[in-house]
C-alpha cells in the first residue's frame, strides 16, 4: 500500500512536474530519445492514467505525440541513427504506442496506428539484418544492422510486435518463430 501512495504521490507527480514542453524528461545523454519518454508514459499506465484524461491526460499526450513526431522515414522511433540505445528505445516506444492504441483520440489512433505500421516493418527488416552466426538468426542487438543478436533487445521486439500485432498489424508467424527460436 505505501509503495502504491509513494507512486502516486511522488512519482508520477515528479515526472509530470519534470516533463519538458515537447514531452520529454530529464535523463543523461546515453539514454537516447525516446525510451525515457515512453517509459513514462507506460508508468502512468501502469497506475491506471490514461491519455487525454484526468489530471495526467496531456502529459500522457505530449509524450506520445514526441514520440510519433520522432519517427524517422525508416520507421525507426528515435532521433538518433545508431548507437547502443537505438533498437532498445525503438522497442521500447513501439510497446508503448501499441499500449495506447487503444486509449486515444480517433486522430491520434490513426497517427499512432499509420507510427504502428512502420515501426514494424522496421523491426522486421532489422530481423533480416545479416548475421554472423548462426545462434544470431532471428534476433536484434543494438543497431538496425547489427551481426549479432541478444536476449534484452530481442525481448524488447518481440513485445513490439505482440503488441503491433494485437492492434491489427500483420507480423508474419515466422518472423515471430525465429525470434523465439
Amino acid at each position: 500500500r505505501q509503495v502504491k501512495e509513494h507512486a502516486e504521490r511522488g512519482d508520477l507527480a515528479w515526472l509530470a512536474k519534470n516533463q519538458k514542453p515537447d514531452g520529454t524528461f530529464p535523463q543523461g545523454d546515453s539514454a537516447g530519445t525516446t525510451a525515457v519518454p515512453a517509459l513514462s508514459v507506460m508508468a502512468f499506465l501502469a497506475r491506471g492514467h490514461v491519455p487525454g484524461q484526468g489530471p495526467y491526460g496531456e502529459t500522457l499526450y505530449k509524450s506520445i505525440d514526441y514520440i510519433i513526431q520522432s519517427q524517422q522515414d525508416t520507421g525507426l522511433l528515435s532521433k538518433h541513427q545508431a548507437g547502443n540505445s537505438v533498437m532498445y528505445e525503438h522497442g521500447i516506444a513501439t510497446v508503448m504506442l501499441a499500449e495506447c492504441y487503444g486509449m486515444v483520440d480517433d486522430a491520434r489512433r490513426d497517427k499512432i496506428g499509420k507510427a504502428l505500421a512502420k515501426s514494424t516493418k522496421m523491426i522486421l527488416e532489422a530481423q533480416k539484418a545479416p548475421k554472423s552466426g548462426a545462434q544470431y538468426k532471428g534476433g536484434w542487438r543494438y543497431q538496425v544492422n547489427s551481426p549479432d543478436s541478444d536476449i534484452s533487445v530481442t525481448g524488447w521486439q518481440m513485445m513490439a510486435l505482440r503488441g503491433a500485432a494485437n492492434c491489427g498489424a500483420d507480423i508474419p508467424k515466422e518472423d515471430l518463430e525465429a525470434a523465439r527460436e
